[in-house]
C-alpha cells in the first residue's frame, strides 16, 4: 500500500525564479533587439557554467561536469551569433551543445544533482503518525551511533558528492546540513547552518538532530517533533551503516524511490 506524502506540495520558489529569468530574456529581445538577446542569453548562460563548474570542484561529482560542458558550448554559440563570429564555430557549438543536452537530460532524469531535501524531509516523516506537540527550536539528542572519525568524514563526503547533505566539518564533531538550497553553502554564499535542519555526529559517537522551524512548517500535520526527530537521527544512522558496510548505492536507491513525490 502506497503511504500518504506527509509534506505540503512544493513551493513556487524555483518557479518563480525560472519565470523572472525568462522574462529578462524575452524582454531582452522586445526591448533591445536581437543581439541584445543573444547577450542575455551567452551572459546567463555562461554564469551557469560557472557555478556548475564551482559546484563540481566542490562535490566531484560527474553530473555537475555534464551540466557545465552543456551551458559552456551553448553560450558559445550564443556568443559567436552575438559577434558574428565563423559559422563553422557557431555549427560546432551547436551540434556539441545538442549532443550534450541529451547526456544532461540523463543526468537530470537519474537524479545525480537533485538536491535531496524534499526526500530526506519525507523519509524523516514516514514513521512518524503521532500530533502530539508541535515545533521546538532546540536541538535534539538522537543516541548514539558506533563509528570512527575516519568513517564519519568519509560519508560526509559521500553525501556532499550527491548532494544529499552538506558537511561543516569543527574539531569535535560533523555537521550535516541537509538545506533547501544548497547553492547557497556550496558558493560559499552561506557559512553558518543554524537556521537550517543538520544533524551532528561528534567524535565520541553522539548524535543530535536540529529540525529549522522553516522545514517543520513544511508538514501538512504538526508531527510529534520528539519523534520527528528521532526518527530523523535513525534515518541518518541507518545512512551511516549502509556507508560502512560498502553498500552507498542503497541509499541513493532508497532516495530515489521517492523522486515523484509532490
Amino acid at each position: 500500500m502506497k503511504k500518504p506524502v506527509k509534506l505540503k506540495p512544493n513551493d513556487l520558489g524555483t518557479g518563480i525564479f525560472v519565470m523572472v529569468i525568462v522574462i529578462i530574456i524575452i524582454g531582452s529581445r522586445i526591448i533591445f533587439g536581437r543581439e541584445a538577446f543573444y547577450n542575455v542569453l551567452w551572459i546567463i548562460l555562461t554564469i551557469s557554467a560557472l557555478i556548475h563548474f564551482v559546484v563540481l570542484l566542490r562535490t566531484k561529482n560527474w553530473g555537475h561536469l555534464i551540466a557545465m560542458l552543456f551551458y559552456l558550448f551553448i553560450a558559445a554559440t550564443f556568443f559567436n551569433l552575438s559577434f558574428h563570429r565563423h559559422h563553422f564555430l557557431t555549427l560546432f557549438f551547436a551540434a556539441s551543445g545538442f549532443i550534450l543536452f541529451i547526456l544532461f537530460m540523463y543526468v537530470m532524469f537519474t537524479n545525480r544533482i537533485k538536491w535531496r531535501y524534499t526526500e530526506i524531509l519525507e523519509l524523516a516523516a514516514r514513521p512518524v503518525d503521532e500530533s502530539d506537540d508541535g515545533f521546538s527550536p532546540r536541538p535534539f539528542p538522537a543516541g548514539e551511533a558506533r563509528y570512527a572519525k575516519g568513517e564519519v568524514i568519509g560519508f560526509a563526503k559521500f553525501l556532499l558528492k550527491h548532494v544529499i547533505a552538506y558537511p561543516y566539518f569543527e574539531e569535535n564533531r560533523v555537521i550535516l546540513v541537509v538545506p533547501q538550497n544548497m547553492f547557497s553553502h556550496l558558493l560559499f554564499l552561506k557559512r553558518s547552518y543554524q537556521e537550517d535542519t543538520y544533524i551532528s555526529f561528534d567524535f565520541n559517537g553522539n548524535v543530535s538532530v536540529h529540525i529549522a522551524k522553516k522545514d517543520y512548517q513544511k508538514y501538512k500535520e504538526e508531527l510529534t517533533f520528539d519523534r520527528l526527530c528521532d526518527s530523523f537521527g535513525n534515518l541518518f544512522r541507518e545512512f551511516l551503516e549502509l556507508y560502512q558496510r560498502s553498500e552507498s548505492s542503497k541509499i541513493i536507491d532508497r532516495l530515489n524511490a521517492l523522486r515523484f513525490i509532490s
